[in-house]
């Protein structure tokens, strides 16, 4: 996290910078005990497990027996159900996650870290540190980090690149979050919120759109867009022998947010002055960029019962695509990391094979089937993502019934963002609300998830369609089958364990 954006609970909590971190270990962390609070996390896993790569010795905690908790239990990690202060006592390095910071300023691990002595850290400074003398290439923007990073690691793996690979979700085909590489390439999903961007320099930056969310922490969409901003002036653009690949920005440019956020960025540093690529979706922006064509660009798009696309890299056409996951933000992600990897210097003739092989993301429109219906596991959270998810769900299974269940995460964010999630979910035929992840939050009562589904119902679009509340994962699975018919599609979204209502549901 950059220095000077902690929060008034943070600053109790002393966080370790990426400066002291380097200072403290100048060596690399072999042999140095990390204890993580929090460890059952996507991201701070992914964290974990790079260290532990290095040779550190991990151990870790967590409220909850988390899928990822489980999994690094798994591999031999001891992951503790609960929090102790003894945890801490043979600790070299404490780190932990925002949303334990967040909720909890006094948390007894942390607090007895910091009585030892000891640092504490974010997990992003964390792989921060775990990122020196690499060439960095971070993966932002509001949508699709998870899987343009896991696309752009799988082009350059097929390039012969051998990259490690960090990303906030379970790749396929990787059977984890993360891919040890031995070059110098180091491919990470870089987050916006709470500037946890900041702990990293990449060399290149590829940013996929820029729009207004977490509104639970940035107050505008000029706040959201100006991290943005300090995260591109921070990249790597030192002059130096360790890389051939100059400072290079590879840029959504049917993106508003993108475009703007360069803007923005050259209003306050002069003219960019590395490397600039494009990428562009036919169809989606009226008008070249810049004065020029895209460099990577998606014709012919078809979403339905496949999605597939005819690829253009600086104005050749190099073939049809054909991805393994829908829709057709998917085809602006491939096209993303299509951009990336031409820039890494991927062969041309290797970029259609990757694409067509790659098996996509855990949660990302995840497809699966339970005798006469089928659902969608799918980790959509913000309005954008869930009109999406739904709308590439009607594409996909024309003519059946499309059940939209969706977990909102934070009270804040629901309440923000309130009639674009109704004005979303009225893409469903039939919508069921599920009880509010708080998150890094706690209920003030500022809003329910029943007035999620009055939203819905009030939509002129919906009209007398039926809409439920669900209310927790047991109650939500047992009223998807109470109402079940042969053909349903059920897309399950939310970012949290909503998934649970699958399995659920499944067992009847």
């Amino acid at each position: 996290m950059g220095q000077g954006h902690h929060t008034e609970q943070e600053q109790r909590i002393h966080l370790a910078t990426l400066d002291e971190l380097a200072v403290a270990f100048p060596n690399g962390l072999a042999d140095k005990h990390i204890h993580a609070v929090g460890a059952g996390g996507s991201g701070i896993s992914a964290a974990l497990r790079l260290a532990r790569a290095r040779g550190a010795i991990i151990t870790g905690c967590d409220y909850a027996n988390t899928s990822q908790a489980r999994l690094l239990a798994a591999e031999g990690v001891p992951i503790a159900l609960g929090h102790d202060p003894a945890h801490v006592a043979e600790a070299d390095l404490v780190v932990t996650t925002p949303a334990v910071t967040f909720l909890d300023a006094n948390h007894p691990e942390l607090a007895a870290a910091q009585a030892r002595g000891l640092l504490v850290a974010q997990w992003q400074t964390l792989l921060g540190y775990l990122m020196r003398g690499s060439v960095g290439v971070s993966v932002a923007g509001v949508h699709g980090k998870g899987s343009t990073t896991s696309l752009l690691g799988a082009l350059a793996i097929a390039g012969g690149l051998d990259p490690t690979v960090e990303v906030g979700a379970v790749v396929c085909d990787w059977d984890g979050n993360v891919r040890l590489g031995k070059s110098q390439y180091f491919i990470n999903e870089a987050d916006e919120f709470n500037y946890n961007f900041e702990t990293y320099h990449p060399r290149m930056v590829l940013l996929t759109e820029v729009e207004y969310d977490h509104p639970e922490f940035f107050p505008s969409y000029e706040a959201i867009r100006d991290a943005f901003v300090g995260f591109l002036s921070g990249m790597d653009t030192a002059p130096h022998t360790k890389t051939t690949i100059d400072p290079t920005l590879v840029l959504n440019g049917d993106s508003p947010g993108c475009r703007d956020t360069l803007a923005q960025l050259e209003g306050q540093n002069g003219p960019w002055r590395g490397v600039l690529r494009t990428f562009r979706v036919e169809g989606d922006y009226d008008g070249d960029l810049f004065g020029r064509p895209a460099d990577a660009l998606a014709t012919d798009i078809q979403v339905g019962a496949e999605t597939s696309f005819t690829l253009h890299l600086h104005g050749q056409e190099l073939g049809r695509v054909t991805l393994q996951t829908p829709g057709r933000h998917y085809v602006a992600n491939a096209v993303a990391a299509v951009a990336g990897a031409d820039a890494l210097s991927v062969a041309p003739e290797t970029l259609i094979p990757a694409l067509n092989a790659f098996g996509g993301l855990k949660r990302r429109f995840e497809i699966i089937p339970d005798g006469d219906r089928t659902f969608i596991d799918d980790y959509a959270h913000h309005p954008h993502a869930v009109a999406l998810t739904l709308t590439t769900a009607r594409l996909r299974f024309p003519g059946r019934r499309l059940i939209g269940v969706f977990q909102p995460t934070l009270y804040t964010r629901l309440y923000r963002f309130l009639t674009p999630f109704a004005e979303a979910m009225a893409r469903s035929d039939l919508a069921v609300v599920v009880e509010i992840q708080p998150s890094r939050e706690r209920d003030t009562g500022l809003i329910h998830g029943e007035d999620l589904v009055k939203a819905i119902k009030a939509q002129p679009a919906w009209g007398d369609k039926p809409a439920y509340y669900g209310g927790n994962f047991a109650e939500t699975a047992a009223l998807l089958n109470k109402l079940r018919q042969p053909g349903d599609v059920i897309a399950v979204m939310g970012s949290g364990p909503v998934n649970q209502v699958i399995t659920l549901a499944m067992e009847k």
